[in-house]
């Protein structure tokens, strides 16, 4: 792969992974952890080696709300887990 192709590889999926998690509304949730570096460069590897950018980028395109990520979605059991998380936190309060 050459050097553009990866850098536009790189791009992308960032912008991907930066809409799901608005999308899901986790942003904030995920800035917010304590350990956010690591966890975030660990699911920015994930996203990166998904081959499923189009069918992402087109769920992206048609979902409003979501509940979830999709099923193919490599970073969905971290989504989930932030999701669960949130919900416990504002039960909490």
């Amino acid at each position: 792969m050459r050097f553009r192709q990866i850098l536009s590889r790189i791009d992308r999926h960032a912008d991907l992974f930066e809409r799901m998690t608005a999308k899901l509304g986790l942003r904030n949730d995920l800035a917010e952890l304590n350990n956010v570096g690591p966890v975030y460069r660990r699911a920015a590897m994930r996203c990166l080696s998904c081959d499923k950018a189009e069918e992402c980028a087109a769920w992206l395109d048609i979902r409003n709300e979501p509940a979830n990520a999709p099923d193919y979605c490599r970073n969905r059991g971290l989504f989930s887990r932030l999701k669960a998380s949130h919900a416990l936190q504002h039960e909490l309060k």
